[in-house]
């Protein structure tokens, strides 16, 4: 299977690209959309969308890719959710022994009734909504407080499973008393409630020029051998949008003085075709000709009349007679 473009320099191409709808033919408001998953066959996608009462989105593919056509279903309120305002930034699933999981982050803000948490989630049968099935706030060094923590607005937006029934989770930018060039990481070992290890190594933090005020990590996808990938945004007012693309090194045990891991590759996805918007969400795509993988992203709309719900499909390209991954 084509992981990576090949040679990296190839960079990626923008498969697939489509606006959905701001609202349901009976009226009710579609945005906000911040996480993807997909299934095994990349062709049923669950949007996640940030509203102060998160719902999920499905969306239907048919016929082979790249030519999809894609009918949202109705939105799917979160069951069981809390009176406490939720942020749903991430969504992912694990196959635990006792079956599919999900799970949810939900970003902090500045005041006890809505702390930085990790929600486990299941879904009774296959077209029903997601119920919240126990909450686990983050630890409290990263909580948003006072020169402490998470920036408001700041994360987690990422989460990836990992072996072990492990998630890995990411801030969207470095804690309030970190270095300012260095992302935080943190371990949630699921499989018995979670429990929160800190991890040493970091990701090293490099805004695009101009995006200083407003960049952040959006997603990390698991590659085989624990590499990552990783989605980054960021925007300068009043309508400036970066998208850069990163292949970051697996994360290994070290000390805290563990130099941050630094990308071996990154493209922006702006320059390979990608529309200049708030991409915020990524999850592995179907497999498409030439055994080439690819990727699904998923844009936020922030419920503003000036941007758009945006699906994008993109593969990596591959130049004849390279031999690379």
């Amino acid at each position: 299977m084509v992981l990576l473009p090949c040679p990296l320099e190839a960079g990626w191409e923008v498969v697939q690209h489509q606006v959905l709808p701001r609202a349901t033919d009976d009226g009710r408001v579609l945005g906000g959309f911040s996480a993807v998953v997909a299934d095994a066959a990349g062709q049923r996608l669950w949007l996640l969308s940030d509203a102060p009462e998160p719902f999920t989105v499905v969306l239907e593919g048919e016929g082979t890719p790249p030519r999809l056509r894609w009918q949202p279903q109705a939105p799917q309120p979160l069951k069981g959710a809390p009176l406490t305002p939720l942020d749903g930034e991430a969504l992912v699933t694990t196959g635990g022994p006792t079956g599919l999981r999900w799970w949810m982050a939900s970003e902090g803000r500045l005041n006890p009734e809505q702390p930085a948490e990790l929600l486990q989630l299941d879904r009774p049968d296959a077209m029903a909504g997601l119920r919240v099935l126990g909450r686990y706030p983050l630890p409290d060094d990263w909580q948003p407080r006072p020169g402490r923590g998470l920036r408001p607005n700041g994360g987690p937006e990422a989460l990836v499973p990992l072996p072990g029934e492990r998630l890995l989770i990411a801030a969207e930018a470095p804690l309030q008393q970190d270095p300012p060039d260095r992302l935080r990481l943190l371990l949630a070992d699921t499989r018995h409630g979670v429990r929160y290890q800190p991890l040493a190594p970091t990701i090293a933090f490099r805004p695009a020029p101009g995006a200083e005020t407003h960049w952040g990590l959006t997603e990390l996808v698991a590659l085989p051998g624990g590499r990552l990938l990783a989605l980054w945004r960021g925007y300068a007012p009043p309508d400036r949008w970066w998208t850069r693309l990163e292949l970051l090194p697996a994360p290994a045990p070290g000390t805290a003085a563990t130099p941050p891991l630094q990308p071996l590759a990154a493209w922006d996805l702006q320059a390979a075709g990608l529309a200049a918007d708030n991409w915020e969400g990524m999850a592995p795509g179907p497999l498409l000709q030439g055994d080439r993988a690819s990727f699904w992203l998923v844009s936020d709309d922030n419920f503003n009349p000036l941007q758009a719900n945006r699906v994008a499909l993109i593969a990596p390209r591959r130049q004849p007679g390279c031999s690379g991954p």
